[in-house]
């Protein structure tokens, strides 16, 4: 769970502050939602930087439940074409 945490560390901005238990939230999410790019995506840094921040956002507007992340930042990688949800 650390290595988890930590991945979505660098895309957090040094005056933000969360709760360890949002930061894990945060993390468990990251993790998630970047299993959901296509491996062939070529600008998987670029979705994997929206991701976090999209992430980032939605804790900073309150929302503190993995799944809740999960799904919104998932939406990233649907409207940008790069999901593998739905692909065979």
């Amino acid at each position: 769970m650390i290595q988890m945490v930590a991945q979505i560390l660098p895309f957090i901005r040094r005056s933000s502050v969360f709760a360890p238990d949002v930061t894990s939230a945060m993390g468990e999410a990251y993790e998630k939602a970047i299993g959901t790019i296509h491996p062939d995506t070529e600008s998987q840094f670029l979705v994997r930087e929206l991701i976090a921040k999209r992430i980032i956002r939605m804790a900073q507007k309150g929302v503190v439940d993995r799944d809740q992340l999960c799904a919104s930042a998932a939406q990233t990688t649907i409207v940008f074409g790069v999901s593998a949800l739905g692909r065979a």
